[in-house]
């Protein structure tokens, strides 16, 4: 029976966590959960091996027989374990009947011998025109007459290479000669790289480690972008397992040399994560955009004669109403500004409209939804019609757009295919006058220099990613990489490169904003390790640990930020928040008063002195602190409260009857009624005393029980303002008695 996909993922991680921690044994007692019910006689041979291996070299240690290979062997047993691990999962996963695996079973017995024959017909890595032939020949490519047409990355030839969990000779033939081709289109190149890319995050295979350097080494642009892609999510999926096999670390650390490699890095991580933030901003543009636009909507339409909107003279001229359209909506356009500075940032806006776009027949086929989009692309060109005035340049606009995916450039084309002729037309030429004003903004900001380039074709292909992952039909049967942990302080890769300031620094700064605190902290808290640290860094990592509650940790780089010349007002305040939440107001008191003695007409500061001296029942002192903040703040009716409290303790009644009675003409709470019959108690006007107890319980507010639980806290004060202690027990049930009457 086949173990549901939950448990053959959970089964299989729990065994590579216990490999990584050298618990072997463990490893091969859940490796043993994952065979139950597969009959693969090779299996069992290469696990009884392994574990024979193993006990030997257990018993020869234990026996204190010397063995200077020991080290070696047990690397390597580690390395088999997980290989066969990757083959026992692969067979698990296609047990469970998903459709992928449906494909890859129908793939490999149709395609083995025609991959066979592809390596014999290979010569010198060429590929040109006796690939072309040879594709043809093994069906990997659809018939043609002419030999001379260029060769192309087929359907079937993407499955292959996405279906193979391990890669043979065969295989690798096959790619080096589509990598060095000279007569294959960079998209059809594109199409590889992204099919290896699946593969490999599917199951680990180091060929393909080496397939994808090979390709981001060439830097063909469009395709080192996705090759880069493909290993960065590699090495993040297989951080742990990298240590085991050194020809791939020694590669990676090999590119971590080169200048460039670091900002490739930097931009890719960049954009993987504001991909994670697309579900926020999708509910945000749904959830604050537009009902604002609905209602902008109807306002145009009360004050616009809008079946006139399409005569020349109202196009040609400025409409005199719309600035005071904006005026009235002025947080929808800053609304629409922020939304256009995101887009521009790379953040992913598009997600939500093009979401009911994938379900055209080209999307059917899972290679074209990493299809790169290219103006001459047949598929694009016939989906817009040739009568649509403005085609070619519809199309150019949309290859050079920067801030559309391919996968969505693809929908809007089909989109366009669907619409009235008319209506067509005019989409067109908005896109192109659009287009026209991007291009002409690119160019005089510098946007699409070398750097920004890249970024932007990082930007596009993760955002084709995120689509897939998040759109296809078997979405379900992928692993699905903007769920993984992308814990970047604590990767092996971005730990080992030559200067990784930038790639931490970042994310860290994005995290911080994004209010991803957590994730923030762990990359802030590597940076505050390093000499170079700054200012900014221990005080973003101090409020980021303020902010998830450990206020221990905040107040450690608190303290170091205050050390620092600038700012230290700042710092100061935060130090003594910090300890005020860990309750020790001892220490916030003698920090508190070393701030207050560098600004010392500092409400904020005044406040939490005498909160502090409060909190310590320096009630005078406490009082003094008050009405600084009174005098300081005029307008702050808060601090009213505090004033009373503590002329009444220090028994200044009249005085807190005064401040009493200022709170109870605004907004009164059922403390500040139990605070003012406090008051009158002790002044001797029961009557009045007992109108606000009633009032206060009465509000709802509190139940009787609290109400006692307060009077019993209060008690001592009352009683040092003259109370009859007896009378003080008798509260409680003439406001019951009172409540029965009502």
């Amino acid at each position: 029976m086949a173990l549901p996909l939950r448990d053959i993922e959970n089964t299989f991680a729990l065994l590579s966590r216990m490999v990584y921690t050298d618990r072997l044994k463990e490893a091969l007692n859940q490796l043993e959960l994952l065979m139950e019910g597969m009959h693969v006689a090779d299996f069992k041979l290469q696990y009884e091996d392994i574990n024979q291996t193993y006990r030997m070299l257990l018993e020869y240690n234990f026996r204190g027989v010397p063995d200077p290979q020991r080290n070696v062997i047990f690397g390597k047993l580690k390395v088999s374990l997980l290989e066969l691990a990757d083959k026992v999962r692969q067979q698990a996963l296609a047990m469970t009947g998903m459709h992928i695996y449906q494909l890859k079973s129908r793939i490999e017995k149709e395609k083995e011998t025609d991959k066979e024959e592809a390596t014999r017909r290979i010569d010198n890595y060429s590929f040109e025109l006796e690939f072309t032939k040879l594709l043809n020949d093994t069906e990997l490519l659809p018939q043609k007459d002419d030999i001379n047409t260029l060769p192309s990355v087929s359907p079937k030839l993407f499955q292959l290479m996405w279906l193979t969990d391990k890669y043979t000779e065969t295989d690798l033939l096959l790619i080096k000669a589509i990598r060095e081709s000279e007569s294959l289109p960079w998209y059809e190149k594109c199409l590889a790289v992204s099919a290896i890319t699946l593969s490999l995050i599917n199951c680990f295979d180091k060929e393909k480690f080496a397939v994808l350097s090979d390709f981001y080494t060439d830097r063909q642009p469009q395709v080192w972008q996705r090759a880069l892609t493909g290993l960065i999510t590699a090495v993040f999926i297989y951080d742990k397992r990298l240590e085991l096999y050194p020809a791939i670390s020694r590669k990676l650390l090999q590119f971590s040399k080169e200048a460039t490699f670091s900002s490739d890095i930097n931009n890719l991580l960049m954009q993987i994560l504001k991909s994670l933030e697309t579900e926020t901003i999708t509910r945000q543009f749904r959830e604050e955009i537009l009902p604002d636009v609905q209602k902008f909507e109807s306002k145009i339409r009360e004050k616009l004669d809008i079946e006139n909107l399409i005569n020349n003279e109202l196009i040609e001229d400025k409409n005199p109403d719309w600035e005071q359209i904006f005026e009235d909506s002025p947080d929808l356009l800053n609304k629409i500004e922020k939304m256009s500075e995101m887009q521009m940032e790379g953040l992913d806006l598009f997600m939500g409209t093009f979401a009911m776009l994938k379900n055209f027949d080209f999307f059917r086929e899972i290679s074209n939804w990493f299809r790169p989009f290219y103006k001459e692309n047949e598929i694009a060109q016939n989906a817009v019609g040739e009568e649509l005035q403005g085609k070619r340049d519809f199309l150019k606009g949309l290859e050079d757009s920067f801030y559309m995916c391919n996968s969505d450039k693809y929908s809007f084309c089909f989109n366009i295919n669907h619409l009235p002729v008319e209506q067509g037309k005019n989409v067109i030429s908005l896109f192109n006058m659009e287009a026209d004003q991007i291009r002409e903004i690119s160019s005089e900001d510098g946007l699409l220099n070398k750097p920004g380039k890249d970024a932007y074709i990082f930007t596009q292909y993760i955002q084709d990613l995120y689509r897939f992952f998040k759109l296809h039909p078997f979405r379900g049967d992928f692993r699905d990489i903007f769920s993984l942990q992308w814990n970047i302080a604590e990767n092996w890769l971005v730990g080992n490169l030559s200067d990784n300031t930038q790639v931490l620094r970042n994310p860290a700064e994005f995290l911080f904003t994004k209010g991803h605190y957590p994730d923030a902290a762990r990359l802030f808290l590597v940076l505050a390790q390093k000499p170079e640290s700054d200012q900014a860094i221990h005080e973003k990592l101090a409020y980021c640990y303020q902010m998830t509650g450990d206020y221990r940790s905040a107040l450690e780089f608190y303290k170091r930020a205050e050390l620092y010349d600038i700012n230290r007002i700042w710092s100061l305040k935060k130090i003594v928040f910090c300890y005020r939440k860990l309750g020790d107001n001892l220490s916030a008191l003698k920090w508190c008063e070393q701030a207050v003695a560098l600004e010392p007409d500092d409400a904020y500061l005044h406040t939490m002195l005498g909160n502090c001296h409060l909190d310590l029942q320096n009630y005078a002192e406490a009082l003094e602190h008050y009405f600084k903040v009174e005098i300081l703040t005029p307008e702050n009716k808060k601090v009213l409260r505090p004033i009373a409290w503590c002329c009444f303790v220090l028994g200044k009644l009249d005085l807190a009857s005064g401040y009493m009675q200022i709170i109870l003409s605004e907004n009164s709470t059922s403390n500040d009624l139990i605070n003012a019959g406090h008051i009158e108690m002790c002044l001797g006007n029961k009557p009045k005393a007992m109108e606000y107890y009633l009032a206060a319980v009465a509000s709802g507010a509190i139940s009787l029980f609290e109400f006692n639980e307060t009077l019993e806290f209060d008690e001592k004060h009352l009683m040092a303002n003259g109370v009859d202690p007896s009378e003080i027990q008798l509260i409680t049930d003439y406001i019951r008695f009172r409540g029965d009457q009502v």
